[in-house]
C-alpha cells in the first residue's frame, strides 16, 4: 500500500507538472509580450505624467524625505491623499525602486505581479477548489487571455490597485486552504493577515473588498459548530474556530481603514489641493467657480452629482431613484463595457453571486458615474483591475455551482426512478466542460476586443515603434538642387508629439531643476521634487517646457485653449525667463536673473504701412511681405529673425506659424513653431490689410546635426499646412 500510495502521489504531480507547462508558458510569453510593448510607448511618450510620472515621483520624494509626496494638477507639491487616493502600496516598492530609479521599474513589478504571480497563485486556488489540474490550468490560461489584463499591463502603466491583485487573490488562497484543511496554522492565518493588509493598501475603497470577503469566509469557510444554529452556546463555539475569530477581526479593520480613508485622510488633506489650486488660480487669472470640483473634499464627487453632493447622497441617491440608477449604469457603451468585462468568461460569474459581490463597489463606482466622458468602465481603464480577480473567483464559485445543481437535478430523476446515482458523476463533466468554454471564449474576445498583447504579432509588428526616437526627414525638398524664393511645398507639418525634439528637450533640462512642462514629458522628467503641468508654475519654475498644442490642464479645468495662448505671452515677455530652445511643437524657458526684455519692443507688432519688398502667399490669404533669417547660425546660441505678413483675407481656422530647417544633404529635418504669433498676438486675431511684423529667436538645439539647410516659413492646422521657401542657413 505505501508504494501504490506512492505511485499515485507521483502520478497525480505529474498530471499537476504536465497541467502547469502550458500555464507557465503562456505567462512568460505575455510578460515579455508585456515588457517590450512598454518599453516601445515609454520611448514614444505614451506616459506621462499622469499617472506613471506621478508615481515615480512619489517614490523619488519618499527617498528624498518626502513621504508620498508629488507635483499635483496646478503645480503643488502635495501629499498623495490630498489628490482623493490613499494607495500606499507604492511605498512597498521603495526598496527595488532605490536600487532601479527609473519610471518602467514600476511597470515591470506591476507586471511581475499580475502576469507571474497572480496566475500562480490563481491556479492554486482553481486546483483547490476543483480538484482537477486541468481545470485549473484552463481558467489560468483564460486568465492570462483576458483582454482587461492585456490592457491593463501595456496601456496604463503603474497603479497600486493594480498590483493589489496578486495580494487580494492570496487572501482568498489562504481562507480557502484553512477552510479545506481544517487546519488553522500560524503560517496561513499570518499570511492572510498579510495578503490582506497589503491589498487594503492597493487603493481607498479595497479595505471594502476585503470586508465583503471577510463576510463571504464567515458565511462559507467556516465550519459550522453542532447544536442549535444561533444560540448563544452556538455562536460561543462559532468564535472559537479561529478562522471565525480571525475573519471576524480582519472585517473590522477593513471597515475601520476604509471609514478612516473616506472620512478622515481624505478631507482633511483636501486642504492642500485646494491651496494649490487657489496659488494657480492667482497665478494664470482664472475664475475658481469654473472648477468647483477642485474645491470638493473628494475630488471625484463631482461624477456622480446627479446622485448627490456627498457619500451619504450618492448612496441614497443610489437606492432612491433605481430607474435612473439602471439607465446610468447601461447608458452610452456601458452595457457594451459591461459585455467586454464578463464576456470573456461567458458569463460564468454570474453563476457565483456570492463571491461577484465582492466587486459590487467597484462596479458602481465605475458604471455610476454621470459625467461623461470620463470611461471609468472600459476594460482599457486601471479602474478595473479589481475587478478582475474577483470575476475569475466568481467563476470558478459559478462552475463548481453548475456541477452541483447538474447532480442535484441528475441525482433527483434517478431517485425518482429508483436507480442508484453516484455524487459528482456528471458534475465532473461539467466542470471540464465549462472550464474549456471559457478557454475558448478567452480566446474569441482577446481576438475580438483588441487584447494588445496578443494583437502584437499582428498588428504592432506591422506598425512598429522603434525603440529610439528617430529624426523626421522630407528627402524631396531636402535635397531639392533647383529651388527658388518663394516656391511653395506641402511639408510634414508641425506634430503634437515629436519624439525626437522630445528627447533633445529633455536632454537638456538639469535633475535637481523644477520644471513646468506638457503632461506626456512627465515620466521622463519624474524624478525630481517639482515637475508641473503646464502653465502651472509657469512663472516660479526653474525651466518651462512649452507645448504649443497642449490641452490637458484646460480640458481638466474646462477653460477656454486661449488661456494656453496667453500664458504663453506671458513668458515671452517676462524678463525673467530666456528661451533657450524650440523644436518642433516645443519651447524651452529658463529663468535667468534678467532676462535682458525690459526695454525691448514686443516680439510682434502690428503696423498699417510697411515698405514691402515681397509678396509671397504662404497659405489661405496669409502673405510674405519680408523677412530677415542670419545666414548662419550657432546650435545653442539663439539666433534672432524676422518675418513681415500681411493678411487679405478674414479666414480663420486656428493655423500656427512655424519655421522648418530641412538638412540638404539628409533631408533630416528641424520644426519649430513662431511663438509670438501664437501666444502674443495670435493668427486669428489679426486684422485684413495690416502688416505684423513677428521677431522670433531661432535656438536650435544641440543634437541638431551641423551642415546645409534649406529654410521655411509655413503654417498648420493640423489638418491642412503649406510652407514656402526663403533661403539657405548654415547650422553650426
Amino acid at each position: 500500500m505505501p508504494l501504490n500510495n506512492l505511485l499515485t502521489k507521483s502520478m497525480a504531480k505529474s498530471k499537476g507538472l504536465v497541467a502547469l507547462g502550458p500555464v507557465v508558458t503562456l505567462s512568460l510569453i505575455v510578460s515579455v509580450i508585456s515588457v517590450r510593448i512598454n518599453l516601445f510607448r515609454y520611448d514614444n511618450f505614451d506616459f506621462g505624467k499622469f499617472d506613471l510620472g506621478n508615481m515615480a515621483q512619489m517614490l523619488w520624494n519618499t527617498l528624498h524625505g518626502r513621504f508620498m509626496y508629488l507635483t499635483d494638477y496646478f503645480g503643488g507639491n502635495v501629499p498623495r491623499w490630498s489628490m482623493s487616493h490613499v494607495d500606499p502600496i507604492l511605498a512597498l516598492i521603495t526598496p527595488i525602486f532605490t536600487v532601479f530609479p527609473h519610471p518602467l521599474t514600476l511597470v515591470f513589478v506591476q507586471l511581475a505581479l499580475t502576469t507571474i504571480v497572480a496566475p500562480i497563485v490563481l491556479y492554486k486556488i482553481a486546483k483547490l477548489e476543483t480538484h482537477s489540474s486541468f481545470v485549473a490550468s484552463a481558467i489560468t490560461i483564460s486568465y492570462l487571455l483576458y483582454p482587461a489584463l492585456g490592457y491593463l499591463n501595456t496601456q496604463t502603466g503603474f497603479h497600486g490597485v493594480s498590483a493589489a491583485i496578486p495580494f487580494f487573490l492570496l487572501t482568498y488562497y489562504f481562507l480557502a486552504k484553512m477552510y479545506q484543511a481544517k487546519v488553522y496554522s500560524k503560517v496561513n492565518l499570518i499570511g492572510l493577515w498579510l495578503s490582506a493588509l497589503i491589498t487594503m493598501t492597493g487603493k481607498e475603497q479595497l479595505p471594502i473588498y476585503i470586508l465583503i470577503l471577510s463576510l463571504f469566509g464567515l458565511v462559507t469557510k467556516v465550519q459550522l459548530p453542532e447544536g442549535r444554529a444561533f444560540s448563544l452556546a452556538w455562536l460561543k463555539a462559532y468564535v472559537k474556530n479561529p478562522l471565525a475569530l480571525n475573519l471576524l477581526v480582519l472585517g473590522g479593520v477593513s471597515l475601520a481603514w476604509f471609514l478612516t480613508a473616506f472620512l478622515i485622510i481624505i478631507p482633511k488633506y483636501a486642504s492642500y489641493r485646494i491651496e494649490s489650486y487657489r496659488q494657480f488660480t492667482q497665478e494664470v487669472g482664472i475664475d475658481t467657480s469654473l472648477t468647483k470640483d477642485v474645491i470638493k473634499s473628494n475630488y471625484f464627487l463631482g461624477r456622480y452629482e446627479e446622485f448627490g453632493d456627498s457619500y451619504l447622497d450618492i448612496i441614497s441617491g443610489m437606492f432612491a431613484n433605481p430607474k435612473v440608477l439602471v439607465s446610468v449604469v447601461f447608458g452610452g457603451d456601458k452595457l457594451d463595457n459591461f459585455v467586454k468585462t464578463f464576456g470573456p468568461l461567458g458569463f460564468l460569474s454570474f453563476a457565483g453571486p456570492q463571491m461577484l459581490a465582492t466587486a459590487v463597489p467597484d462596479l458602481l463606482i465605475n458604471y455610476g458615474t454621470t459625467a461623461g466622458g470620463i470611461g471609468t468602465s472600459e476594460i482599457s481603464n486601471h479602474r478595473i483591475s479589481m475587478i478582475i480577480p474577483v470575476v475569475f473567483l466568481a467563476a470558478i464559485i459559478g462552475i463548481q455551482n453548475l456541477s452541483r445543481l447538474v447532480d442535484f437535478i441528475v441525482g433527483g430523476l434517478a431517485h425518482r426512478k429508483g436507480k442508484h446515482y453516484t455524487p459528482n458523476k456528471y458534475g465532473k463533466y461539467v466542470v471540464h466542460a465549462l472550464a474549456l468554454l471559457i478557454v475558448v471564449t478567452g480566446l474569441i474576445t482577446t481576438y475580438s476586443y483588441n487584447n494588445p498583447v496578443f494583437l502584437w504579432f499582428t498588428q504592432a509588428v506591422a506598425k512598429r515603434i522603434t525603440p529610439t526616437a528617430q529624426a523626421k526627414t522630407d528627402d524631396a525638398v531636402g535635397l531639392k538642387q533647383d529651388i527658388k524664393l518663394g516656391d511653395r511645398f506641402k511639408i510634414s507639418s508641425l506634430e503634437n508629439k515629436d519624439r525626437e525634439c522630445a528627447q533633445k528637450i529633455i536632454n537638456m533640462i538639469p535633475k535637481d531643476a523644477s520644471v513646468s512642462g506638457p503632461d506626456y514629458l512627465g515620466a521622463h522628467l519624474a524624478l525630481r521634487e517639482t515637475y508641473a503641468i503646464f502653465p502651472a508654475l509657469y512663472s516660479k519654475a526653474d525651466y518651462v517646457i512649452v507645448d504649443v498644442f497642449s490641452q490637458k490642464i484646460m480640458r481638466i479645468l474646462d477653460a477656454d485653449v486661449s488661456l494656453v495662448r496667453d500664458v504663453v505671452g506671458d513668458m515671452v515677455k517676462n524678463p525673467s525667463y530666456t528661451n533657450i530652445a524650440g523644436c518642433g511643437n516645443l519651447f524651452v524657458f529658463k529663468r535667468t536673473s534678467n532676462g535682458g526684455k525690459e526695454n525691448k519692443l514686443l516680439p510682434i507688432q502690428e503696423k498699417y504701412h510697411y515698405p514691402k519688398n515681397l509678396s509671397l502667399e504662404i497659405f489661405q490669404g496669409l502673405y510674405l511681405a519680408d523677412f530677415m533669417l542670419p545666414k548662419q547660425v550657432t546650435r545653442g546660441v539663439p539666433s534672432e529673425a524676422y518675418f513681415v505678413y500681411v493678411k487679405q483675407t478674414n479666414e480663420s481656422g486656428s493655423y500656427v506659424l512655424f519655421t522648418t530647417l530641412i538638412n540638404t544633404k539628409t533631408g533630416e529635418i528641424y520644426q519649430s513653431a513662431n511663438i509670438p504669433s501664437y501666444g502674443i498676438l495670435n493668427l486669428d486675431d489679426w486684422m485684413e490689410d495690416y502688416y505684423y511684423i513677428e521677431t522670433i529667436d531661432l535656438s536650435i538645439p544641440q543634437d541638431v546635426k551641423p551642415g546645409t539647410y534649406h529654410a521655411f516659413i509655413g503654417m498648420t492646422n493640423n489638418i491642412r499646412t503649406r510652407s514656402i521657401y526663403l533661403q539657405d542657413v548654415e547650422v553650426k
